[in-house]
């Protein structure tokens, strides 16, 4: 759980690292959207991929770290 919220380092991270986790962030603040005002069924659903793809490649770049 602390990946989440594990502050971004801008000297340690790289730009490929700090591109996934803005990433993160646009697709869940597009996907509360969405669930708030417009409810569109298809957009919920590309965010969820788009989540769930972006979960993983944080998870494989942030592997074996402490």
């Amino acid at each position: 759980m602390g990946l989440f919220f594990r502050k971004i380092d801008p000297d340690k991270d790289s730009k490929y690292r700090q591109w996934l986790n803005s990433m993160l962030l646009v697709a869940m603040l597009i996907n509360l959207i969405n669930s708030l005002f417009l409810n569109w069924r298809w957009l919920y659903f590309t965010m969820t991929i788009v989540i769930g793809i972006l979960a993983i490649l944080i998870f494989k770049e942030y592997k074996g770290e402490n």
